[in-house]
């Protein structure tokens, strides 16, 4: 498996034939110029995770791509011209041959007087989870995890704690532009001395080079 972050919560996954690229957000870079995409996943609707101004162009470079989503992102994706697939908790997919299983329902609580909106994470080729904005445990062993490091809806507890239940060989920090040069270095910190024992390494990706997994 490919790994590649363009930063925030965006990750392009190659496995095999299939380039699955999973939330493209406002606060990611990059992302726009990729070309024979399999399928483009959403977690959910937050413009941090689906930028709608550029997915058309996106849409456009690659004709054809499969575009996934969570209840809730399917109004803004057909308002950007994309036909989607509409999925919930347990279901699963095949995606260029690469299996995609659909886990979760909810985004975390932000706040109480917040409604709450629709989240799946998706496990890609048995390896890799992308919970969205959630702390949702898969419920089987997890290889490589993107974990949030940082959010409105967290503080840095949670993503340790979520470390220790989910216990994944491999830990990718995702979610971390709303955090200073300073916040990111702490919060890397408390990952990986207090969430990545028990054998997880945790691999910061935000430099935007592609990692073999």
């Amino acid at each position: 498996m490919r790994l590649t972050k363009y930063g925030h919560s965006c990750l392009l996954v190659e496995e095999g034939p299939a380039r699955v690229l999973l939330d493209p957000g406002v606060l990611s870079d990059g992302f726009e110029e990729l070309e024979n995409l399999t399928a483009v996943l959403f977690t959910h609707q937050h413009a941090d995770h689906l930028d709608r101004e550029r997915l058309r162009g996106l849409l456009d470079r690659n004709p054809g791509v499969r575009v996934v989503s969570d209840e809730g992102s399917a109004g803004p994706l057909a308002e950007a011209g994309a036909e989607i697939e509409v999925v919930h908790d347990g279901d699963e997919l095949d995606v260029g041959g690469v299996g995609v299983l659909v886990a979760g329902r909810d985004h975390a609580v932000i706040h109480p007087d917040i409604p709450v909106v629709p989240n799946v994470g998706y496990l890609v080729g048995g390896r890799l989870f992308h919970p969205g904005d959630a702390f949702t445990v898969p419920g089987r062993p997890i290889e490589v995890l993107a974990v949030p490091a940082g959010a409105p809806w967290l503080k840095v507890s949670e993503p340790i704690d979520y470390l220790r239940r989910v216990r994944p060989k491999v830990a990718v920090p995702i979610h971390e532009q709303v955090l200073s040069t300073a916040g990111k270095s702490i919060h890397y910190r408390q990952l990986e001395q207090l969430g990545a024992g028990g054998g997880t390494t945790l691999r910061v990706m935000d430099d935007g080079r592609p990692v073999e997994l």
